[in-house]
């Protein structure tokens, strides 16, 4: 069903795409018949206007009509004209061969009227008639005009429903062509298609062992193995990643399923034992929950979703309760926590829960990765607009090839992996620093320690104290 639906959609997607060449096609062929017919209508016009317009200069040399004090003007008129009409100041004379022809109404019309195909009596409307007028060296006008009825009207004519025949007849050689043009897009996308399907059925490595015979097709065929090759690894990675988060929960759910276990078949008439059970299991559950958590925050940092509860709070306090918090474990890993300042308040605005949490996982990741019996300095400044936080440890360090990557959601570094965690914390750290406007950086060398550096921003408040103190 999903595959007959699939076809009948692509059917009638290619019917669309062919209809639509089709229409463009025939469309551009009668717009090009279009203005062909108007270039054509107005040659012949003006090839018309010119013939009768040389016929009356011919006519007029030939009679030499203003020599005299009166008109001598022969009654025979060229075969071009129907009629010519001279107008000098209030005398008007009319010489027509034209038995047939109304004369009434000639004389209201302006002399100077031209045109090709207008009205007689209104040369603003379309008619049959072709008028010339010309002034005379000596003073009046001299007009004529021709019925093209018959002649260059009725080519014309003849021209257009010629134009409408072969606009018809385009339909044919338009329709071929649409599907000319259809087969030949559709054609690479196709082999395209068969090439991907055979590289996934086989499984390969490579989607083209060859080079593609369209070569119009190479830069898509090599986008295509470059996101086939991401793809690869990152199925790699987050196979890795997956293993070690489930190494990582199953420790705390098998001991919480082993104590369960051992309470159910303990005595049941000691209490004490059954509360030293509950409380064993709703510790390794919050354990659970915690790492769970952690994880969708990380999702949610991601995402872009994150809600920051903004308060103007101080750094140096954050970091202080986040100190005291693992001076304990510090103290059992024999690694001594100092904190360095230069003021005795540093304000920002920030979510107090989130960035002790960006602190807790810098400090954590100091003793965990730092050199037994060794230090972790936090050194706190600032600058002109950003209060700068850097975690100094003497531990293990990071690879150049790994120090670009520990960012990533579920990564974790070869060194890292005897160590528990879930390769989330400095993801979460990146997240929640850019969040609030920040960045957060690192420096390391192999055996010689790390240095993270996070930078916030400072409150509008305190950029404007600064400004007033240095006025």
């Amino acid at each position: 069903m999903f595959c007959v639906l699939n076809n009948t959609l692509f059917f009638q997607s290619g019917t669309r795409r062919i209809i639509s060449f089709f229409f463009i096609l025939w469309g551009c062929a009668g717009i090009a018949l279009f203005f062909h017919t108007l270039l054509l209508k107005h040659h012949l016009q003006q090839q018309r206007l010119d013939e009768i317009s040389t016929a009356l200069n011919s006519y007029i040399e030939q009679h030499n009509a203003f020599r005299k004090s009166r008109f001598i003007l022969g009654s025979n008129i060229p075969k071009e004209i129907d009629f010519i009409r001279i107008v000098n100041a209030e005398q008007q004379l009319l010489i027509t061969g034209n038995k047939s022809m109304d004369f009434h109404g000639l004389v209201d019309l302006d002399p100077l009227s031209t045109g090709a195909w207008v009205d007689l009596l209104h040369p603003q409307n379309s008619g049959n008639w072709l008028l010339i007028s010309q002034k005379l060296p000596r003073g009046g006008v001299a007009q004529a005009g021709t019925n093209d009825y018959s002649t260059g009207l009725a080519i014309y004519k003849q021209i257009v429903t010629a134009s409408y025949l072969v606009f018809l007849l385009l339909v044919l050689p338009c329709l071929c062509l649409a599907l000319l043009f259809a087969y030949l897009i559709k054609s690479p996308l196709q082999t395209l298609e068969r090439t991907v399907r055979d590289a996934l059925k086989e499984n390969s490595l490579l989607i083209q062992q060859t080079e593609p015979e369209n070569k119009d097709l190479t830069p898509i065929f090599n986008l295509l193995e470059e996101t086939f090759s991401q793809n690869r690894q990152l199925i790699a990675e987050m196979q890795s990643s997956l293993d070690n988060v489930a190494h990582d929960l199953r420790t705390p759910m098998t001991r919480l399923r082993a104590v369960a276990e051992y309470a159910l078949q303990s005595d049941k008439e000691k209490p004490a034992l059954y509360r030293s059970a509950l409380s064993d299991c709703l510790e390794e559950s919050e354990r659970v929950l915690s790492m769970l958590k952690i994880m969708m925050s990380v999702a949610e940092a991601e995402a872009g979703t994150m809600r920051l509860l903004l308060q103007e709070l101080d750094i140096l306090e954050t970091l202080e309760d986040v100190v005291g918090l693992y001076q304990y474990v510090a103290e059992e890993e024999q690694i001594s926590v100092v904190l360095e300042k230069e003021k005795n308040s540093v304000p920002v605005l920030a979510d107090k829960t989130r960035i002790s949490q960006v602190w807790a996982n810098l400090l954590d990741n100091a003793i965990k990765y730092g050199h037994e019996s060794g230090n972790v300095r936090i050194n706190v400044t600032t600058n002109a607009h950003f209060a700068i936080i850097r975690f100094y440890d003497d531990g293990m360090g990071i690879s150049k090839t790994e120090i670009n990557r520990i960012w990533e959601r579920l990564y974790r570094g070869d060194r890292s992996r005897t160590k528990q965690g879930l390769g989330l914390g400095l993801n979460y750290v990146k997240a929640v620093v850019e969040a609030h406007g920040g960045q957060v950086m690192v420096r390391s060398k192999i055996k010689e320690g790390s240095c993270f550096e996070v930078r916030l921003p400072l409150p509008p408040s305190t950029l404007t104290r600064k400004l007033e103190v240095t006025q």
